[in-house]
Formats: structure tokens, C-alpha cells, sequence
């Protein structure tokens, strides 16, 4: 999903801090560089690939990036990836911080349910998380 970011220099990428607008403008565009990668071919999974790339920065409310979309015109498969991408994000220790405790991790999925996340998709993570079904190293 994030196969753009081969295009996105890493002074930016691995920048420890806040990026500024016009960074952030060029953190954006991985998602068109990433479809634009993929794009063209007729195997199936590659065609997904390409529709998570580019819209796997929408938001269930419609603020994300690229496009606005919101709730059921984000592709499904794009708002599975956005949850699963924050959740790995936040577990893990990244140049600007330190990995979170699952259970903020938890605690931020849920107060994002419905704004930046599909509240059905969270859930369901936290029903795997439950379940024992994921582990955080």
C-alpha cells in the first residue's frame, strides 16, 4: 500500500518531529505514485493493490486524502489496510517515537471509530485482538 514512498526522499521520511505543509504535500503523494505503479495490469490482486494505494488514506468522515471520500465509498479493502496500517504503526517504534502499549493502541482505534475509521472494521480487530489472535513484539 505505501509502495509510493520509494518516490518520497528520506529526509522526509525519516524526519524525527512534525513534517511541515509542504513536506506533508510530498508525503501525499505516494498514494497516486503507488497506483500509478501498479497500475495497468489485469490480474486481480494487482488491480487491489493499486485501489489500496490510492485511497488507503481516505477517511470513514471524509476527511483522508486523496479524493474525500467517506464511509462506503472507501473501497473495503482500503479501510481494513488503514486500520491495520495505524495499528502497526502505533506498536511499533518509528524515527519520531517510541512504540505505544497495545491498549492505547486500542484506545485510539476506538475514539477514531466513525471519524477516521470504519467503526465495523475496528471492531473486528478488537474482536482478533481478544481472541489472542494478534501479538505485539
Amino acid at each position: 500500500h505505501d509502495l509510493g514512498k520509494i518516490a518520497v526522499p528520506d529526509s522526509i521520511l525519516l524526519k524525527g518531529g512534525g513534517l511541515s505543509d509542504d513536506e506533508f504535500g510530498v508525503v501525499k503523494t505516494h498514494t497516486t505514485i503507488g497506483a500509478r505503479l501498479l497500475s495497468g495490469s489485469t490480474h486481480p490482486l494487482l488491480q487491489m493493490a493499486e485501489e489500496i494505494a490510492r485511497t488507503h488514506h481516505e477517511q470513514w468522515d471524509g476527511s483522508g486524502y486523496l479524493h474525500g471520500l467517506q464511509g462506503d465509498a472507501i473501497p473495503l479493502v482500503s479501510r481494513i489496510v488503514a486500520v491495520a496500517d495505524v495499528f502497526d504503526a502505533l506498536t511499533h517504534a518509528r524515527a519520531y517515537k517510541k512504540a505505544w502499549p497495545l491498549t492505547e493502541v486500542l484506545d485510539q482505534l476506538n475514539r477514531q471509530k466513525g471519524r477516521q475509521f470504519d467503526p465495523a472494521v475496528v471492531d473486528a480487530l478488537l474482536r482478533v485482538v481478544a481472541r489472542g489472535e494478534v501479538t505485539v513484539e
